[in-house]
């Protein structure tokens, strides 16, 4: 009988150990994921504020979405999408970028204010971006500045 409620006791303290891992979550993988979310946003921050589209050009998928003040609209493989945004910060020098807002989910976004330097004025654009993460990474896809 002793034996009995040993067992008891072990299949009880499994199943319970079981189901605060199952409704917990994986804090590994959450925290994972949480620090690649925050970089991809911290690579945006930092390509709005210098200009250099190689920080962000690893998130960009086969096919992103750009819609820019200068004109260009449509669906852009990630190449194209690297040159339009490479040439679009040469008119448009970057001086600061700042977050307005950002959600920070599975499919988030951004907007901010990227603050710039064309023909020797300063002017200001709205940014926003949507991010998604999937197949273990964080893409792009969507970039407007207006």
């Amino acid at each position: 009988m002793k034996k009995f409620f040993i067992h008891i006791n072990i299949f009880f303290f499994l199943l319970t150990f079981s189901a605060v891992e199952i409704f917990a979550g994986n804090p590994v993988i959450e925290t994972q994921n949480q620090k690649k979310e925050i970089q991809i946003f911290s690579d945006i921050e930092r390509t709005f504020s210098s200009g250099n589209i190689s920080l962000i050009s690893e998130y960009f998928p086969s096919q992103i979405y750009l819609s820019l003040s200068s004109g260009v609209n449509g669906f852009y493989s990630s190449n194209q999408a690297f040159y339009i945004l490479q040439d679009f910060f040469q008119l448009n020098q970057p001086i600061a970028f700042k977050y307005t807002q950002r959600s920070e989910s599975e499919s988030g976004f951004a907007t901010g204010i990227f603050t710039f330097e064309n023909k020797n004025k300063k002017g200001t654009a709205q940014v926003f971006i949507s991010v998604e993460y999937s197949g273990a990474k964080w893409k792009i896809s969507l970039i407007t500045i207006k």
